[in-house]
């Protein structure tokens, strides 16, 4: 076996576990948002406004530190994660000790969840740095575990919450950010372009720059935020969809637990999907066609089995279009710019958070509940997988 096989093992398995992390750190922070904040005293209005501030702060700042990401030589990606995660699990600790008011709850809450959401990209990135270089890391493998990794604590989460309160959430996170502290500063460091200084090699462009060189994957990115947006309105507001038809917070824990183990077998096959048709934004279109599926089974649902019924469809929808976004950023941005490339995607959910948080809040406060919210959201949907449809039109870049 080559020397490269095995060190693409050895850092699979370490990346798996950084995975795993990461999206328990999702569960705890996105999933269990409205739970959290519920039980500080916000309305579902208030819930939306505050995960909509964390989306529009994101926007913001993930781009910024992607840019600053691809040109810094002083800072190695990990250093720059490992700093973000000091930060959340200060803001995490602060959130445990103070209980009310709601303002000060819901800027502490904005914070954290920005700078959870601008590091995903940067940690993506330390994978494809490597794959790039030739060792074969198994990017969707990590991802599904990661998702198995959700599963499992969100079975035990939602109990935990029953038990104890919304007060653990946070005690977990303090727990994730240092496990994933350890992880990251021990991760491998890939050579990436640039480093060795090799005349008439490709470097970083600025934002402005990248966004008008890459005009058509910027379309791509705004299409998929709005085909998302019934995706985040499930997501945050789960409980209350769950609630609708007579469930509890074990019962959503059992929800996004269904959505999460069927992640890991569809991520772990990927790699030999991706072989058969390699082209990664066709695998987002077909997931995009999951997603609006899954949307329509979830307002039509009339009990929590068939909630959980429509969370089995993930297996289609986000586990596919997870692996494929970042093989699609891969495909058709220049290795220079990889940061700002995958932040841009990973700003999806950002995007579409900034407009499904907000007005999911003010549906579910209106007369209409969760089926307009539905409703709503399958329309918006189907919008976004149209407009996918006309404008990915994108070729690989040769490297």
């Amino acid at each position: 076996m080559s020397a490269n096989k095995i060190l693409g093992k050895k850092l699979t398995r370490h990346f798996s576990m950084i995975q795993a992390i990461y999206i328990m750190g999702y569960c705890s922070i996105f999933s269990y948002a409205a739970v959290f904040l519920l039980a500080r005293g916000f309305t579902n209005s208030q819930v939306g406004l505050t995960l909509t501030l964390s989306s529009v702060l994101g926007l913001l700042v993930q781009p910024m530190v992607a840019s600053f990401a691809d040109k810094t030589k002083k800072f190695s990606l990990r250093s720059i994660v490992a700093m973000m995660l000091l930060i959340m699990i200060l803001f995490a600790v602060l959130l445990f000790i103070i209980p009310k008011p709601v303002l000060g709850v819901g800027i502490l809450y904005v914070i954290l969840l920005t700078f959870f959401a601008t590091q995903v990209p940067l940690v993506t990135t330390m994978s494809m740095d490597h794959i790039n270089n030739g060792v074969p890391i198994n990017f969707s493998l990590a991802r599904g575990i990661g998702s198995f990794a959700y599963a499992i604590l969100s079975i035990g989460l939602g109990n935990l919450v029953d038990d104890f309160g919304a007060g653990v959430i946070m005690l977990v996170n303090i727990a994730l950010g240092l496990l994933g502290l350890a992880l990251v500063l021990s991760f491998q460091k890939a050579r990436r372009s640039g480093e060795g200084g090799v005349e008439g090699e490709v470097k970083p462009t600025g934002l402005l720059a990248f966004a008008k060189n890459n005009k058509r994957f910027i379309g791509v990115v705004g299409s998929i935020s709005i085909l998302f947006f019934s995706h985040v309105t499930i997501s945050t507001f789960m409980i209350q969809i769950i609630e609708n038809v007579g469930g509890s917070s074990a019962d959503m824990g059992m929800a996004n637990s269904i959505a999460a183990i069927v992640e890991l077998p569809a991520m772990a096959l990927f790699p030999l999907l991706y072989m058969r048709i390699h082209n990664a934004g066709l695998l987002m279109k077909l997931s995009g066609v999951a997603f609006i599926i899954k949307t329509v089974v979830t307002l039509l649902a009339p009990s929590v089995f068939w909630v959980n019924v429509s969370m089995s469809l993930q297996f289609f929808a986000y586990a596919m279009f997870i692996p494929a976004s970042v093989y699609y950023v891969n495909e058709v941005i220049s290795s220079a710019d990889q940061n700002k490339g995958q932040a841009l995607m990973g700003m999806v959910m950002g995007i579409s958070g900034l407009l499904g948080n907000i007005l999911g809040g003010l549906m579910l406060d209106s007369r209409g509940g969760v089926p307009f919210m539905l409703t709503v959201g399958l329309a918006i949907s189907v919008v976004g997988f149209v407009m996918l449809l006309l404008i990915d039109r994108s070729k690989k870049v040769i490297r």
